[in-house]
């Protein structure tokens, strides 16, 4: 019988780290290309939808800064100050004095800069500033400044939080990740089931019957169930297991004439 194969240096080995090795390539190249496309994406979306609620905030707090309506400018926040990616929204007035916010009156001293709105260019074509380096409280965001009126009413200011789309990355890469490890686990397990009935079985039966035969056994089965080059391979021994017992039987004739 042939003797036992270290599992380390097999066939079905190498195949799985092979298809392991290439899964491996494979996944991060994808989690790259996805991660940096994600972030693109996912922060423009999070900044338009950033504009669109500095704009609604701008056309509905307008009438109510006019009449000084503290009550109604808080309804408004309160109708957009829950969205998970809002860290803050405050409304200026044309004086820089804060007139509402959603820190109930304890704004953070890196909002209260006046000259964070003189940098629009209201004469010109600038509807709005969007910082993306910027932080509150040790909290990145980016910054949305949007002008009520063309400034003439004061300004809204959103801030959204950068760790809203590091979160929806995070959670986008970890099933995309769940996806490719199971699709690994499945190709190398049907990869191991194939190699093992078309290759490593009828390989070893024929290893075998070739060692049958070099002891004097022409007996042997060597057929093998499959369609391939092995198929070929059991041909080519079984007909070199008949020449040889052919051969062997023209010797044994001949020693048996001889003696006589």
């Amino acid at each position: 019988m042939m003797e036992n194969q270290s599992i380390w240096s097999s066939l079905r080995f190498k195949i799985a780290l092979y298809i392991l090795v290439g899964a491996v390539v494979f996944s991060t190249v994808v989690i790259l290309v996805t991660s940096y496309h994600l972030k693109r994406t996912l922060t423009d979306s999070l900044v338009t939808q950033g504009k669109i609620v500095a704009a609604s905030i701008g056309e509905l707090s307008a009438e109510r800064i006019i009449e000084e309506d503290q009550v109604g400018l808080k309804n408004v926040l309160e109708k957009y100050r829950y969205y998970l990616s809002n860290e803050y929204i405050i409304i200026v007035d044309s004086d820089y004095n804060i007139v509402a916010d959603t820190y109930n009156g304890q704004v953070p001293d890196e909002l209260l800069n006046s000259e964070a709105y003189s940098t629009f260019d209201l004469g010109g074509e600038q509807e709005y500033i969007v910082d993306t380096d910027y932080a509150v409280k040790d909290v990145p965001v980016y910054d949305i400044r949007w002008p009520i009126k063309e400034g003439l009413l004061g300004f809204v200011r959103v801030g959204l939080r950068k760790s809203f789309v590091d979160e929806q990355i995070q959670t986008t890469l970890f099933y995309i990740g769940l996806i490719i490890a199971i699709g690994t686990f499945a190709a190398i397990i049907v990869a191991l089931l194939i190699i093992t009935v078309q290759v490593t079985r009828p390989v070893i039966h024929l290893a075998n019957a070739a060692q049958e035969i070099s002891l004097g056994n022409f007996k042997v089965d060597i057929q093998v169930n499959v369609k391939n080059e092995l198929q070929m391979l059991a041909a080519a021994i079984e007909r070199m297991k008949e020449s040889l017992r052919t051969s062997l039987e023209r010797l044994k004739t001949r020693s048996t004439i001889g003696r006589f």
